[in-house]
């Protein structure tokens, strides 16, 4: 009788172990569940796209750099031939929708399309997105779930109806930058459109310096009182049309902030900054660096020059 009821005590003892394991477990991953995830537009400081959007990049403009190299990279690489080699035509949309976590890789990929190879294409296209640095909220790394519609339109051919030419006309990424130093095709400053890439790009360094260099009035330091080593720090933008756009300058005086911004806004239209074929924004930093000397030294200068004349002639050797 003892045994028995030893029996049926473990019994409800082991069921009871198990029931409490079972409880635990399935809260643990109630919590993985419900783990946050933040919409892109609403978290307060969106992933950086880092293979697209330049380090230097103000906060406010990331958001949008993100989400404009995310739809350009889907532009570029989407197969859309697919959809004619599947005999569909008109306007096709792949709806997708994935998550950038707190490492900021690409996880829980969800897609849906007219046809399950229009989805696996999605699926390869969305995978192959660069790692990016996560979102944060409250100064901490969260996971961001993110909409891409990728919308395409099949055409019949004017030349011959039974062959369609797929277009993917609705995905926008015109506003994405791409830093100078990194982009494909740097854009082509007047006089700089021989050699390759790297020869283009040291050409428009030097034509820039060049031109800022004779067009700066740098006796405006020495007028405002100014003494020394004077540096203007000049951020601007060659935008797509291959305009400077976006001036900024920061400098010890507002005149010399204006005088750059003046200068800089004088730079002729160049050819755009290519980035797979497309034109794309490309940011210039350049700091203008010159001496000024104070009246003292000057006079000094003058009267040593003048000594050395007095007893030596003066001698260009």
């Amino acid at each position: 009788m003892k045994n028995s009821l030893l029996l049926a005590f473990t019994s409800i003892l082991i069921s009871i172990l198990l029931t409490n394991s079972a409880t635990s477990s399935n809260e643990l991953n109630l919590e993985n569940e419900q783990e946050e995830v933040i919409k892109f537009s609403d978290v307060e400081k969106p992933p950086f796209y880092i293979d697209w959007c330049t380090s230097n990049i103000s906060k406010d403009k990331i958001r949008e750099c993100t989400d404009s190299g995310i739809k350009l990279f889907a532009k570029t690489n989407y197969n859309t031939e697919i959809a004619a080699d599947l005999n569909l035509s008109g306007y096709q949309r792949i709806t997708s929708a994935f998550i950038i976590d707190k490492s900021g890789k690409i996880d829980n990929i969800r897609v849906r399309a007219s046809h399950p190879d229009l989805e696996k294409e999605a699926l390869r296209v969305i995978n192959l997105i660069p790692k990016m640095e996560p979102g944060r909220q409250n100064g901490e790394a969260v996971s961001t779930s993110y909409l891409l519609p990728i919308i395409f339109k099949v055409q019949s051919d004017s030349l011959s109806q039974s062959k369609k030419n797929p277009i993917l006309n609705i995905v926008d990424g015109d506003n994405v930058e791409v830093p100078f130093s990194t982009v494909q095709n740097v854009p082509i400053f007047p006089g700089c459109d021989k050699g390759n890439n790297e020869a283009r790009r040291k050409c428009m360094s030097q034509k820039i310096t060049k031109f800022i260099k004779k067009e700066f009035n740098t006796k405006l330091a020495g007028n405002l009182g100014l003494s020394g080593r004077q540096r203007i720090s000049v951020i601007f933008k060659i935008d797509k049309n291959g305009d400077v756009v976006g001036v900024r300058a920061r400098a010890p005086h507002p005149r010399l902030v204006k005088e750059a911004t003046r200068i800089v806004n004088l730079l002729p239209k160049m050819k755009p900054g290519m980035q797979l074929g497309k034109a794309v924004v490309v940011p210039y930093s350049l700091p203008i660096i010159f001496q000024v000397r104070s009246q003292s030294n000057k006079n000094e200068a003058y009267e040593k020059s003048k000594s050395k004349f007095l007893k030596n002639g003066w001698n260009n050797n």
